[in-house]
């Protein structure tokens, strides 16, 4: 299978799961750090297991630490 490295694809993917679980990502805030094993499976089961597992983990940290640090 192949696996997509498409920023824009997983970065929307990233944003839109964001947007959908505020208060697992407030969990997250909160020191849950086992959070992004669920929104890493989420972004997996939305994208149907077609992501790049390194480029969404990165841009997924990118964006809870943007959201973190505001």
């Amino acid at each position: 299978m192949v696996k997509t490295a498409d920023t824009d694809f997983i970065r929307a993917l990233v944003d839109e799961v964001v947007k959908e679980f505020p208060l697992k990502i407030e969990q997250y805030q909160n020191g849950k750090s086992g959070i992004i094993n669920m929104l890493m499976g989420e972004i997996k089961r939305r994208s149907r297991d077609k992501f790049e597992a390194t480029t969404a983990n990165e841009l997924l940290m990118k964006k809870l630490s943007t959201l973190m640090n505001r």
